[in-house]
């Protein structure tokens, strides 16, 4: 009788520790998840800025004037340009070597090869490039809403939110005041209203930053939609 006793109690030891390890393997793969659709939003963000900021430099650039003001280095000292042009393009290659080590090291732990990472990383630019980062342009993206499921929102919109309302509120919101908006935005997103609904609301909140935020937030959902059903990811 005590053998048995302490064989049942050995099973519901072994139980509960399997259990405990489940549970923390769960909790490990949905921070990978989190973490995932953070890197992909700052990606997204960055890759977007450095492209507006080109575009905006080659609109306003008159090249007869910057040689005759020669102000810009390239005009000054074509050596000591190169020279920089040089450093920097080999900390570019540097930068994007570390990305594709990184890359290729994500994908073989999700049983990818490094060749469909390359071209997952071709799709995804092709696919920034096509989002526009006009607002008006941008929220009158037809959405494919019907990629745009429970599941998504939860691992990848959701914290993608909750870290741009933590950014914008900074000190003056705390946990459960983001959970709340954070709850509220993607009850939005779930019941697919328009963007402009959504500023309306977050006025109160971010007051004239609600449209900004909006488009960012946006602009993710739009990435995540096409995707999705471009089987991008």
């Amino acid at each position: 009788e005590q053998a048995k006793k302490a064989r049942h109690k050995r099973h519901i030891v072994a139980a509960d520790e399997r259990e405990k390890r489940v549970t923390a393997e769960q909790r490990e793969r949905e921070d990978r998840v989190k973490w995932s659709a953070m890197r992909e939003l700052d990606g997204i963000e960055e890759m977007q800025r450095r492209q507006d900021a080109m575009a905006t430099a080659l609109a306003k650039w008159n090249d007869p004037r910057e040689e005759q003001l020669g102000e810009h280095d390239y005009y000054r000292d074509r050596q000591r340009w190169w020279r920089h042009r040089k450093a920097e393009r080999a900390r570019e290659i540097e930068l994007d070597e570390a990305d594709r080590r990184q890359q290729e090291r994500d994908d073989r732990a999700n049983d990818k090869d490094a060749a469909g990472a390359a071209g997952r990383r071709d799709m995804i630019e092709a696919l920034i490039k096509e989002i526009p980062s006009d607002p008006k342009a941008l929220f009158d993206w037809p959405v494919k809403w019907q990629h745009v499921d429970a599941a998504l929102i939860q691992s990848k919109i959701e914290p993608a939110v909750r870290k741009r309302l933590t950014e914008y509120l900074g000190s003056e919101g705390d946990d459960s005041s983001v959970d709340e908006l954070t709850e509220y935005v993607a009850t939005c997103i779930k019941e697919r209203k328009r963007p402009q609904e959504l500023i309306n609301e977050l006025e109160m909140v971010l007051v004239e930053e609600a449209p900004v935020f909006v488009a960012r937030i946006w602009r993710f959902v739009v990435y995540e939609s096409e995707a999705q059903a471009r089987s991008v990811g």
